[in-house]
C-alpha cells in the first residue's frame, strides 16, 4: 500500500511537479508521460526555470541536507548537483541574464551564489540575522522576507533598506482597537437614549 505524502508541489503550464516524503519527485505532464525518479533527501524547495523557449525546461530542488539538485523537465534528468552548508535549503531563486545561477537560503539565514558560472561553484554572499522565509532577486538587490520582516541587501552583503512588518501590524492593530471602542461606545449611547423616561412617582400608604 502506498502511504506516500506530497509535501511540495509546483504547477506549470506544461505540467505539474511534486515532491514526496520519500524522497521522490514526480512530473506529471499535461500531454505525455509521467516521470520519476528519487533523491537521496526530502525536497524543501522546487524552482521551475524557463529556457530559451519561453518554456520550463529546468527545475531546481533544495532539499533538507543543504543539498540542490538541477533536474532537466520533462525527463528529471540530473544536469547538476550543488551542496551549501547552514542546514536546509528554505529558499531558491534564479539570478536574471543566466540560466545556470541561483540564490540559495539556509535554514541558518545565510546567502549563497551557486552555479557553473560562479568560482568555486558556490561562494558564500553574506548572513541573514534569522531563518529566512523567502528570497529574490530585483535588479541589483537581493530581497529578504524572514516572517513579518523584509531586508534588502546588495551583492556585498549591505542593508540597503529594512521594513519591519511587525509596526505595520501593531498599527493595524491599534486602529481595529479603536474602531471597536468607538462602535461600542456608540452602542452605549444608543441603548441609553432608548430607555423610557422614568418618572418619580409619590409613594401612596
Amino acid at each position: 500500500m502506498n502511504n506516500r505524502v506530497v509535501i511540495r508541489s509546483l504547477v506549470t503550464r506544461e505540467g505539474n511537479l511534486v515532491a514526496m516524503d520519500d524522497g521522490a519527485i514526480v512530473w506529471r505532464p499535461t500531454l505525455g508521460t509521467r516521470v520519476q525518479i528519487k533523491l537521496e533527501a526530502v525536497a524543501t524547495v522546487l524552482l521551475a526555470v524557463k529556457g530559451p523557449t519561453g518554456c520550463y525546461d529546468m527545475v531546481a530542488v533544495g532539499d533538507s541536507t543543504g543539498g540542490i539538485s538541477i533536474l532537466s523537465l520533462p525527463r528529471l534528468d540530473t544536469i547538476d548537483k550543488f551542496s551549501i552548508e547552514g542546514g536546509i535549503v528554505r529558499s531558491l531563486n534564479a539570478v536574471h541574464g543566466s540560466s545556470r545561477k541561483f540564490l540559495a537560503a539556509a535554514q541558518d539565514g545565510s546567502v549563497w551564489v551557486i552555479g557553473n558560472e560562479v568560482p568555486g561553484r558556490v561562494v558564500h554572499l553574506f548572513s541573514h540575522t534569522g531563518p529566512i522565509t523567502s528570497l529574490r532577486v530585483h535588479g541589483d538587490s537581493i530581497l529578504i522576507q524572514s516572517g513579518w520582516n523584509r531586508r534588502t541587501y546588495d551583492w556585498t552583503g549591505e542593508t540597503t533598506n529594512v521594513f519591519d512588518g511587525t509596526r505595520q501590524f501593531e498599527l493595524k492593530e491599534n486602529q481595529r482597537a479603536n474602531r471597536r471602542a468607538r462602535i461600542l461606545e456608540t452602542e452605549q449611547l444608543r441603548m441609553e437614549k432608548s430607555q423610557p423616561l422614568m418618572l418619580d412617582l409619590p409613594v401612596l400608604g
